[in-house]
């Protein structure tokens, strides 16, 4: 006679099971593993579609029309994007869904080969060691007459992790999603340059961003041979929403403007709402940038040259599955410094100056 006590047990470990969040399944082929290892790009197509897409570019909406006062002053000074708005999926349901059962984190984990470190039994399967984290969104719009962002790769705000990995295969990836059409003929995409996370003169472009104060997206002026060569490589996609341009974190890549923003097709194409999603191994190494990450440091004592995995529930795991202890954790959410406090502090500063 089967116990009470042995039955229970079966039903929470079925509910366990079925309730478990998994990213969604994805084949890539050979072909799109070889184009990634050479030139750290591919275009997935239709990424999101359906209910999943919808519901991001109605959060994508919502955030646009509930920018803050700074942020909207800030815009009047400095027209880089529209909207931004960081970690969004700590409060967004329809971009928490695409960070985590999206196909984007199985993509991303077989592109940097963490499916091989596995033995596929469920013991492996739940070793974190070499799990994918998730470790930042945003949320960007950019319309006709922004400036965006000249060839850079994401400065230590937006991609708090130390540099040890350039060129490597887990160096960590980023994962673009257009929630609107983009053209090469009209402009308001992401613009890449193919190869540049192995090519030696991105090393000069990648210093010459990173030892000038503000300069991530000022290559441009900084280095004006590097950006030449950059524009040389620039490849630019025609996309729907949902499709994903997913390139290796250390691929030069740049805002591409409008190509007539004084037309009026450019002007009534509004703003082009894009995701980017930042995917690492959990054994990453985390820098602590003193700015944005405060609070994580604060809650779980992460320090520069940790783990991103010891910063638990703010930098969840996503794949091979998410954790459920972690997903019954609040996080506080990120601070925007784009705030009005901000806008002072700078006009204080310029003053003084």
């Amino acid at each position: 006679m089967v116990s009470l006590s042995f039955v229970v047990f079966c039903k929470v470990m079925v509910l366990g099971f079925i309730n478990r969040i998994e990213a969604a399944p994805y084949d890539l082929t050979s072909k799109q593993i070889e184009t990634f290892q050479r030139d750290g790009v591919i275009v997935v197509y239709g990424l999101l579609q359906g209910k999943q897409l919808n519901n991001a570019i109605k959060s994508a909406k919502r955030i646009q029309r509930t920018r803050g006062l700074g942020q909207r002053l800030l815009y009047k000074l400095n027209k880089s994007y529209g909207n931004l708005e960081w970690q969004t999926w700590r409060k967004y349901r329809g971009l928490e869904e695409v960070a985590f059962e999206s196909a984007a984190p199985t993509i991303c984990a077989k592109l940097m080969g963490l499916d091989r470190s596995r033995t596929g039994d469920e013991e492996n399967r739940s070793n974190p060691r070499r799990a994918l984290r998730l470790l930042k969104d945003a949320v960007l719009g950019y319309r006709a007459g922004d400036l965006g962002c000249g060839w850079h790769v994401d400065d230590k705000v937006f991609w708090p992790c130390e540099d040890r990995n350039i060129g490597k295969r887990d160096a960590g990836i980023n994962v673009w999603i257009t929630l609107s059409p983009v053209t090469k003929e009209e402009g308001g995409g992401l613009a890449v340059a193919p190869g540049t996370h192995k090519l030696g003169f991105a090393s000069k472009a990648r210093e010459a961003i990173s030892t000038s104060f503000g300069g991530t997206c000022k290559l441009q002026d900084l280095a004006p041979e590097c950006h030449e060569k950059m524009e040389e490589l620039k490849t630019v996609y025609d996309l729907q929403p949902g499709d994903a341009i997913i390139h290796d974190r250390y691929v030069f890549h740049r805002s591409h403007p409008f190509v007539n923003p004084s037309s009026i097709k450019s002007r009534m194409a509004g703003r082009k709402q894009r995701i980017s999603l930042r995917y690492v191994p959990s054994d990453s190494t985390f820098f602590d940038n003193n700015l944005v990450d405060r609070e994580i440091v604060s809650a779980k004592g992460i320090s520069t040259g940790d783990h991103v995995s010891r910063g638990g529930e703010y930098f969840p795991q996503c794949w091979p599955n998410r954790l459920k202890e972690e997903e019954s954790m609040q996080v506080l959410a990120e601070k925007n410094p784009f705030t009005l406090k901000l806008l002072l502090n700078m006009a204080r500063s310029t003053k003084k100056q």
